[in-house]
C-alpha cells in the first residue's frame, strides 16, 4: 500500500482500532489516561517535549520543538497502522494566565518499525518563563498530550533560515518564521485602544449572552474568553461571540484578546457581567509588551445602568501605580521586574455618590488564594411569634440561640429590623391568565412600595411572562416604583423560576434587611432554570421569599409543593388566595413581618468547604415563642 493509501485511510482506522489500543494498555500495570469523545474511547499517550533555543528575530527567541513518543508509534504499528496523519494544538502561557502565544499544526508522517514518533516545529515567542502545553488530536479525540515548563532566554545571535534545516517539512517553515516577524507593525502607544467590547443589546445573569468587539488596524484575529475558559477565535468581521451563562447568575469576565497578522497581541478589553445591581464594573488587565520590558497596565470601568467612575486608582500591592480622573484611558505602564516581584495587582472605581467597584488579580501562587473571599460571617433574618401567630417585639440579643449543623454559635451582631435599611423587591406574574387579577395586583403593589419604602430603603419591580424584565430597577424612588408596579400588563408564559433567581440576584451586594414578593397565579412553563437549581440558588441567596399565590387549584400539587419549599428554604411564607380581592391584606401582613424581624449574625465555625449546605436552627429563651427563619444556607 503506498503512502497517500495509508494516510486516506487513517482517519477511518483509527475510530476502529483506538478502543483496541484502550483493551491493549490496560493490561499494563499503568493505565494510560483516556478521553471520551462521539462515544469512542481512546487512550492518550504521553509526549516527551524537547526545546532548543536557535537565534533571535527582532526581540524574540526562535524555540525548536521536538517532540516525541514510542509509546504512541509502538501502539498504532501494533494494529496495523504505519503512517500518522493528525492536528497539533499548542499554548505558551504566561503566569498561568497570560497566553502569549497559541498555535494549531497539521502533522503527518511515516510510522518507522522500532522508531518513535517524532514532530518538530518552530516558535518564535519573548524571552521568558512559560508553561508550554501541547495536545496531538487524530479523527476527533486526543491521542497524545504533555506539559513543560520552559525558560526561553535571550539568545546573542540572529536566527536565521539555516539554523532549521530540519524542519523545512513542518509548519511553520524558518522562512515563515522570518516573514512573520519581519512583517509584524509597531504596537499602539499606551492609551490607544484598538479594540473594544461593544454593550449588549440587552444583559441577563443567565441564559444566552451576545458581544462584539469593535477592532482597528493591525488587529486580524480576535479571541473571546469566558473567565479561563476561550470561547472562539474569530478571524474576519464581525468579531462576534454569543456566550452561554449557565442556570445560575455569577460574576465572570469576557475577554477579547486581538492579534496582528503575525500573531502579536495588539489590544485587549474586558467585560464585566453580574455585577448584581452595581452601578460600576471595573476589571484590571495586564498586557505584557515583552519587547519594550514593560507591563501595560489596563483598568476597564463599565457604566451599568447610567452610573460613572469619578475617580479610578491602581496598585501593584500597595503601591498605587495609577490615578485619574472621570476621564480614560485609565492605563499606566510598570517595568516587567517590579511586576514580577508583586502578588498581586489591583483596580478601583469610585462614584460620585461614594460607591465603589473592585477588581483584583493575584499574581503568585493559587490565583485562589487572593481571589476568593471566604463568606464566615452569616445574617439571618428572623421572625418571633407567640401561640397565637403574631409577631413579638421587644426582645433582646441574649432571648436568641443559633445552632449550625448542630453546633452552637456565638452571636456577633444584633438588630431590631426597624433600624435597618430595607430592600424590597416585587415580582408580578404577567401572563396571560393574570389579566382578571392584575388591577388588584396593581394596587396592593403600589400600596406594599408606598408603605414600605422610608429614607433609608429601596425597591424594585420585576415582571415576567416569557422572560422576566425590570419595570423598575434598584431605586429609594418610591414614587417611581408605585408607578412600576401599576405598569405589567397579562400576556403569555410564565417564567416564575428565572423571575425568582432575577429577583434575588439583586441582593447580593447589599446588607441589611431585605425581601423579595411573588404574585402568582400559575405553574412555571418557560423557564431555563428547573425547580431544584432554583432551592439551591435560594440557599445561597440569604433573602425570605414570600409567595401571594393567587387561584392555584388545590390539586396542582406540584407547583403548590414547590412554592411552600422556596418560602421555607428561605424563611418566608406562602399565603394562597382564592381570589385577588385580599391581596392588598396580605402585602399588609408583609409589611408588619418586616417591620417586627431581628437581624442576627454570627461568625460561622464551620469547618465545611464552600459550596456545602449548612443547616440552621434558632430558639427562643422564653416560652411559648418560636422562631422562624432560613432551614439553612450554601455559602
Amino acid at each position: 500500500m503506498n503512502n497517500t493509501r495509508r494516510l486516506a485511510r487513517l482517519p477511518f482506522l483509527l475510530l476502529l482500532v483506538l478502543p483496541a489500543l484502550l483493551v491493549a494498555q490496560a493490561a499494563k500495570k499503568t493505565p494510560p489516561k483516556t478521553t471520551t469523545g462521539a462515544g469512542l474511547t481512546a487512550p492518550t499517550f504521553p509526549l516527551k517535549i524537547a526545546t532548543e533555543f536557535l537565534g533571535m528575530v527582532k526581540e524574540k527567541t526562535v524555540v525548536r520543538v521536538t517532540l516525541t513518543s514510542p509509546e504512541l508509534a509502538a501502539g498504532l504499528r501494533k494494529v496495523g497502522i504505519e503512517a500518522f496523519r493528525g492536528d497539533l494544538h499548542g499554548t505558551f502561557l504566561k503566569d498561568g494566565v497570560s497566553v502569549v502565544d497559541e498555535f494549531d499544526y497539521p502533522v503527518a508522517g511515516e510510522l518507522s518499525e522500532g522508531a518513535a514518533f517524532r514532530h518538530a516545529f518552530l516558535r518564535a515567542v519573548p524571552p521568558g518563563t512559560y508553561k508550554l502545553s501541547v495536545v496531538l488530536k487524530a479523527a476527533g479525540h486526543d491521542v497524545a498530550e504533555s506539559a513543560v515548563e520552559v525558560a526561553v532566554p535571550e539568545v546573542g545571535e540572529t536566527f536565521r533560515a539555516e539554523m532549521a534545516p530540519g524542519e523545512t517539512g513542518t509548519l511553520p517553515t524558518a522562512e515563515a518564521i522570518l516573514l512573520a516577524e519581519e512583517a509584524a507593525g509597531p504596537r499602539p502607544e499606551p492609551g490607544t485602544q484598538k479594540l473594544k467590547l461593544l454593550p449588549p443589546d440587552k444583559e441577563a445573569p443567565i441564559g444566552r449572552l451576545r458581544l462584539e468587539a469593535e477592532v482597528e488596524e493591525p488587529i486580524v484575529r480576535v479571541e473571546f474568553w469566558l473567565g479561563d475558559k476561550k470561547i472562539l477565535t474569530r478571524t474576519r468581521p464581525p468579531y462576534t461571540v454569543e456566550l452561554d451563562l449557565g442556570e445560575i447568575p455569577r460574576r465572570q469576565t469576557v475577554r477579547a484578546v486581538g492579534y496582528d497578522a503575525g500573531g502579536a497581541i495588539i489590544d485587549e478589553d474586558v467585560w464585566a457581567v453580574n455585577e448584581g445591581k452595581s452601578r460600576i464594573a471595573v476589571r484590571v488587565l495586564p498586557i505584557l509588551d515583552h519587547e519594550k520590558g514593560l507591563v501595560r497596565i489596563k483598568v476597564a470601568v463599565q457604566s451599568i445602568g447610567g452610573g460613572q467612575a469619578s475617580r479610578v486608582e491602581a496598585y501593584l500591592d500597595d503601591k498605587k501605580i495609577g490615578a485619574w480622573g472621570a476621564q480614560g484611558p485609565y492605563e499606566t505602564t510598570v517595568s516587567f521586574k517590579e511586576y514580577e516581584r508583586a502578588s498581586y495587582l489591583r483596580a478601583t472605581a469610585y462614584t460620585e455618590d461614594g460607591g465603589e467597584a473592585n477588581d483584583m488579580r493575584a499574581l503568585r501562587g493559587s490565583s485562589t488564594a487572593l481571589e476568593v473571599v471566604t463568606v464566615d460571617v452569616v445574617q439571618l433574618h428572623v421572625s418571633a411569634l407567640n401561640k397565637e401567630g403574631h409577631f413579638v417585639k421587644g426582645l433582646a440579643r441574649d432571648d436568641f440561640s443559633v445552632k449550625e449543623d448542630g453546633a452552637a454559635q456565638n452571636l456577633t451582631g444584633f438588630e431590631v429590623a426597624e433600624n435597618l435599611p430595607l430592600t424590597a423587591g416585587m415580582v408580578i406574574d404577567a401572563s396571560g391568565s393574570m389579566e382578571d387579577s392584575l388591577a388588584f395586583v396593581h394596587d396592593a403593589g403600589a400600596g406594599l412600595f408606598k408603605n414600605l419604602i422610608r429614607e433609608k430603603d429601596q425597591g424594585f419591580v420585576i415582571e415576567f411572562n416569557e422572560q422576566p424584565r425590570f419595570l423598575e430597577e434598584l431605586t429609594k424612588d418610591s414614587a417611581s416604583l408605585q408607578r412600576a408596579a401599576r405598569s405589567s400588563k397579562a400576556r403569555g408564559g410564565t417564567a416564575l423560576y428565572d423571575a425568582i433567581v432575577l429577583g434575588l440576584y439583586q441582593f447580593r451586594t447589599l446588607q441589611g434587611r431585605k425581601a423579595l414578593v411573588v404574585v402568582t397565579d400559575g405553574a412555571d412553563n418557560r423557564s431555563h432554570v428547573d425547580a431544584d437549581t432554583l432551592a439551591r440558588y435560594v440557599r445561597s441567596a440569604g433573602a425570605p421569599v414570600y409567595f401571594i399565590a393567587v387561584s392555584i387549584p388545590i390539586t396542582d400539587f406540584t407547583t403548590r409543593r414547590i412554592i411552600n419549599r422556596i418560602a421555607e428554604e428561605s424563611g418566608g411564607l406562602v399565603f394562597h388566595l382564592s381570589g385577588a380581592a385580599k391581596i392588598a391584606e396580605v402585602t399588609r401582613q408583609i409589611e408588619e413581618e418586616l417591620r417586627s424581624q431581628y437581624i442576627l449574625a454570627f461568625r460561622s465555625s464551620s469547618q465545611k468547604p464552600q459550596g456545602e449546605y449548612r443547616a440552621i436552627a434558632v430558639a427562643v429563651a422564653k416560652p411559648g415563642i418560636t422562631a422562624r427563619t432560613v432551614r439553612g444556607y450554601i455559602p
